[in-house]
């Protein structure tokens, strides 16, 4: 009885959200169908002529302020006054001439009053002559980046860039290197926390040699003629205005017409934003039209998440439907906001490809019976001098790339097969000392990378011993796996050589899993005991599956830094074991079972929500860190979620 209450209580509730999703629908397609109409163009044009007008009134008010101003200082000197009897006439005067003008509107005008018809002309030659500028220039600055693509370098999120070649990585960082030193990049490296999980970087041309075309300079001309043609009928309506205020206020006026590329939304709020005008419920559906239709969308999806509840938690537990639904939720407000949904879910493909082999490294320490391999770095340090060996001996490709895996798995073998050793004199305290030896071999790391003998110009700073903190990959095997086979879908870049790399370590592990050596690995971390007793050496199979998770870790760290672009040192490692835990855990693994489906489900989850969440919380809330504090959140609180719940599951 009480199911089939729930059961209806569902329907009922699906049927709500379905009713109002086909509300939003209807107005939010009326909304967008008329934007295009003749109502729509006139509330734009509308807008933008308030904006323009109200933009000059306040120029004809400052003008009017200032003839007062300078007619009381004139009149106080003419009687012989002092400075301080000018400067309180001056105040004096500017009071009471916004006053009068206030009373007057002087600065103010209503359009219903005036024939609007000349200025609506004016703007729209205006409009032109822009688009066609800025078209022209677009295309002179795309022309002027083909010519210098060998000089193009590569832009992270952060700020962060080298060249493509030595001589160029060396010298675009040598005015910041000269007042630094190693230690002060270590510093910066862990002020950032995860400083290594930033946006995909991007080659560009620096354009500060780039110049205007004559195309460009004619379009100039005409562009600076309507302006002018515009202002004279503005005049007209303010007669107070000087050519001095005008040519003050036309970067304002300008921004205010509409622009190629434009949104009917950027139009709109931009406009609305120097007019203050509200042009009523009709205004309001055409701008949040497409807002609509995204929230009808949400509307749907949660009605079926309500209608099928049951079977969904049964599928994918509460934490991964809650993340899967954050995570659609993010692509609606990407559509929302008018960012790139197509950039955004390639950017989560890549970020699948990129850590998903750092967090397949945690699957064997789990099912060894090490719990969360949260020492990682070991491995990662090793694949690290894997890559710098790399850079040293001016390898680069494929055997390059080669070269640093083999390197990696050949350092992390011997340090994993150590590493195993110490965890079973400590038994019970596992995920404690792998937190500890990670946090202490990236910190002793420190040290190293300040006193290791490499001599690459491309590694060492300019000036004092060292590395530096970010390492440029351009000239080994930067972007290898990304550009392999890639492709182009709806908009979409898939990364094929990154994702098919993922998928033969996830499946070399599978077989792995399913031989006699990854069988009784397994049976020894389930039940150490029994394994025991049916003759499984235990120690033995802890040591395996902790070389085997360190050694992925230092092709996972590979793999990671070719797809973006640098390697990292000092303090960058240190939180890269908690990052692929989050992962796998999120996947639905817990510290005492793991599969690859919860390795791959897990990562697309953990990154593509930080991959979507960063760009839209940006967007909701421009110029803040509110992204970086959401990162944050997501990433601890899974950890702190899954530590929860390492007493009381069991191997399923």
């Amino acid at each position: 009885m009480n199911k089939m209450k729930a059961k209806k209580s569902q329907v009922i509730a699906c049927v709500l959200f379905v009713v109002a999703a086909i509300i939003c629908l209807c107005v939010g397609g009326y909304g967008i169908s008329s934007r295009s109409s003749e109502k729509g163009n006139q509330i734009l044009s509308d807008m933008r002529l308030q904006a323009i007008l109200d933009t000059a009134g306040t120029g004809a008010i400052d003008a009017y302020v200032d003839a007062a101003k300078t007619e009381a200082t004139a009149k106080v000197r003419a009687e012989g006054g002092g400075m301080s009897e000018i400067r309180d006439a001056s105040a004096k005067a500017e009071e009471e001439a916004r006053t009068l003008a206030e009373e007057q509107g002087v600065g103010s005008v209503d359009l219903s009053s005036i024939d609007t018809t000349p200025l609506a002309e004016k703007l729209n030659l205006l409009a032109d002559a822009q688009k066609a500028y800025f078209e022209e220039e677009a295309a002179a600055q795309t022309r002027y980046i083909e010519e210098h693509a060998d000089e193009a370098v590569v832009d992270t999120a952060e700020g962060s860039s080298e060249s493509t070649g030595a001589d160029s990585a060396e010298s675009s960082t040598d005015a910041a290197d000269e007042n630094a030193d190693a230690a002060d990049g270590a510093d910066a490296s862990a002020e950032g926390g995860d400083s290594m999980d930033m946006e995909m970087e991007e080659e560009t041309v620096d354009l500060s040699g780039f110049e205007a075309t004559a195309e460009m300079l004619a379009l100039q001309e005409k562009v600076d003629q309507a302006y002018l043609d515009l202002c004279s009928e503005i005049k007209k309506v303010f007669p107070a205005l000087t050519d001095d205020i005008m040519t003050a206020l036309k970067p304002t006026i300008t921004d205010t017409v509409a622009q190629q590329g434009d949104t009917f939304e950027a139009q709109y709020d931009r406009a609305k934003s120097l007019s203050g005008m509200n042009l009523g419920t009709a205004g309001q559906i055409m701008r949040h039209g497409k807002t609509l239709v995204t929230t009808a969308v949400g509307l749907v999806i949660f009605a079926l998440v309500i209608l099928f509840y049951v079977p969904l938690v049964a599928k994918f537990t509460i934490p991964r439907l809650m993340i899967g639904m954050f995570y659609i939720l993010l692509c609606l407000m990407t559509i929302a906001y008018n960012l790139s949904l197509p950039r955004q879910i390639g950017n989560t493909l890549v970020r699948l490809g990129m850590n998903g082999v750092l967090a397949l490294a945690m699957l064997p320490g789990i099912q060894c019976g090490i719990s969360l391999n949260l020492g990682l770095p070991i491995g990662i340090i090793g694949g690290i001098f894997g890559g710098l060996l790399c850079i040293e001996l001016k390898l680069s490709g494929w055997i390059g790339f080669i070269f640093a895996i083999a390197v990696g798995l050949a350092i992390s073998a011997v340090t994993g097969c150590l590493y195993g050793m110490l965890l079973n004199r400590l038994k019970g305290s596992e995920m404690t000392v792998t937190t500890y030896v990670g946090f202490s071999i990236v910190s002793l790391m420190c040290i190293g990378w300040l006193v290791l003998p490499f001599k690459s110009k491309i590694m060492k700073w300019p000036l004092g011993n060292g590395l530096r903190t970010t390492i440029g990959l351009q000239t080994t095997y930067g972007q290898l796996l990304n550009n392999f086979l890639s492709f182009k879908i709806f908009g979409i870049t898939v990364p094929t050589g990154l994702l098919l790399f993922f998928a033969l370590c996830c499946f070399l592990v599978w077989l792995f899993m399913r031989s006699r050596t990854g069988i009784a690995m397994s049976a020894a971390g389930a039940n150490p005991r029994f394994a025991a007793a049916t003759g499984i050496n235990v120690d033995k199979m802890r040591i395996i599956g902790t070389m085997l998770s360190t050694m992925l870790g230092a092709v996972g760290i590979i793999v990671y830094s070719q797809s973006f672009g640098f390697i990292q040192l000092y303090q960058a490692p240190r939180q890269m074991g908690f990052l692929a835990a989050s992962a796998i855990l999120l996947g639905g693994a817990t510290t005492s079972f793991a599969k690859i489906s919860h390795v791959v489900i897990g990562t697309f989850l953990f990154y593509g929500v930080l991959a979507l969440g960063t760009p839209v919380a940006n967007a909701v809330v421009p110029q803040s860190a509110i992204s970086e504090v959401l990162r944050i959140i997501i990433s601890q609180g899974i950890i702190l979620y899954a530590l929860t719940k390492s007493g009381g599951d069991s191997r399923g």
